[in-house]
């Protein structure tokens, strides 16, 4: 039996997936479960993606991980194709790290649903590329050319002028010890610590924000509501500034990788 969507419009109508989704689905629903994924990840005919969505959301449809595994690579690779048509190189310096924003929210949004039951993605079911092109406006808005303020405008620059020259600030400097986890004695090179630094300047926006904001002491979550967090601060989920900070550590090993033992 195909699962219903229970979210309901302003004027109390039930949400109601297009009828060629639903079609669909009754059809689905009765092939044996290795047909069913072999039909989900088909290349040659694609289900639309509102099928997928269907499938990788709903645990009550009662596949393994075994399964759901194959699903969600399809679902992956499509979804960054799509992305690619509609946030390209070609229009923006950023496109890459604005895409893995948008497909990282999407299947966190997924695997909240998935964990939870809170049923946040009915109209992924719906009208998936509306969705869609409306968190693609969102995220575009927040960390692309249209972005307003940058969340490290009001705190203190990671280094400052001093009498030989740019210094790092005491406070960043403690909190590099303990979040690269360096050898005492490479941190304790001036030189290198400038690079380092430099390194972290130039990493996209999105990443460098969440480093910045950590080494400046800010916590990535609280359970405290009234505490600012880097998850509060740049307007995403603790997950999405862990995922930021892992690529950022995998930049700054390439860019650093002359230095051993550096994090």
């Amino acid at each position: 039996m195909v699962i219903p969507l229970r979210k309901h419009t302003k004027e109390d109508e039930p949400y109601q997936r297009r009828s060629d989704i639903e079609r669909l689905l009754i059809e689905l629903d009765d092939l044996p479960v290795e047909q069913l994924v072999e039909r989900l990840k088909c290349t040659q005919s694609t289900v639309p993606f509102e099928v997928l969505v269907y499938y990788l959301r709903h645990c009550k449809v009662g596949l393994s991980a075994k399964h759901l595994e194959p699903i969600f690579i399809t679902f992956y690779s499509r979804l960054e194709a799509a992305l690619s048509r509609t946030v390209s190189d070609a229009s923006l310096e950023n496109a890459v790290h604005l895409r893995e924003e948008i497909a990282e929210r999407v299947m966190e949004m997924i695997a909240k649903d998935r964990s939870s039951q809170e049923d946040q993605m009915y109209y992924w079911e719906v009208n998936f590329n509306h969705a869609l092109a409306n968190l693609r406006r969102d995220v575009l808005r927040k960390l692309g050319p249209a972005r307003e303020t940058d969340p490290l405008v009001n705190y203190e620059p990671l280094t400052h002028e001093g009498e030989d020259g740019q210094e790092i600030s005491p406070e960043v400097d403690i909190a590099a010890a303990d979040f690269f986890n360096a050898n005492p004695s490479i941190l304790d090179d001036t030189d290198f610590r400038l690079r380092l630094f430099d390194a972290i300047n130039g990493l996209p926006d999105d990443e460098r924000r969440a480093i910045g904001l950590l080494l400046q002491g800010m916590q990535i979550e609280s359970q405290d509501p009234e505490v600012m967090t880097i998850s509060k601060a740049l307007a995403c989920t603790e997950r999405t500034v862990r995922n930021r900070l892992n690529r950022a550590y995998e930049k700054l090993r390439t860019v650093l990788q002359a230095e051993e033992n550096i994090i």
